[in-house]
């Protein structure tokens, strides 16, 4: 059964730049929160932005343009590191 992403604080969350599932309580920190329709959760970015961003780069040249994660990492490392929390609806 799914849960509430903003009611139940998952356990693990993806990272929006370099796409890896970490730990909520010691890898990633959550930056915004989603709330459209059947999509509600929070927006996770990694504490540590210098090893995100290495593995970002890493996974671009070793995933083939035009797939998706490809273009997802591209969009993210394109708009940065979100400093203000983010509402998204």
């Amino acid at each position: 059964m799914a849960s509430n992403g903003l009611l139940n604080r998952a356990k693990t969350g993806t990272c929006r730049i370099c796409q890896r599932v970490r730990k909520t309580d010691e890898k990633v920190k959550a930056v915004g929160e989603v709330s459209h329709g059947m999509a509600t959760g929070h927006i996770w970015e990694c504490i540590d932005f210098e090893d995100c961003k290495k593995v970002a780069e890493s996974k671009l040249i070793k995933n083939n343009a035009g797939t998706l994660i490809h273009e997802k990492i591209k969009v993210a490392l394109s708009i940065g590191q979100f400093y203000k929390y983010r509402y998204v609806v």
